[in-house]
């Protein structure tokens, strides 16, 4: 009757750590897909030719991402052609 206990929470315990390694795993894959998925909408505004903004120095143009060279913002606003 003992050992019968002990497999069964053997089997438990390897089960359970299998289920939380498996579960890291999907997290990181995921994280992998959302940044592709910004790269991806970044090179599209890129290609589609859309100038954004710092939204301090209006003056300063570019990609959606990209950092003022006066201020270090993200170029945010979308430029108005």
């Amino acid at each position: 009757m003992r050992k019968l206990i002990l497999s069964i929470i053997t089997v438990l315990f390897i089960g359970t750590g299998s289920l939380f390694l498996s579960g890291c795993d999907n997290n990181s894959s995921n994280s992998k897909q959302t940044e592709q998925a910004k790269q991806v909408k970044k090179d599209t505004d890129v290609h589609n030719g859309q100038l954004y903004a710092c939204p301090m120095h209006p003056e300063v143009t570019g990609h959606k991402g990209d950092k003022c060279p006066k201020c270090g913002m993200k170029l945010t606003k979308p430029v108005k052609e």
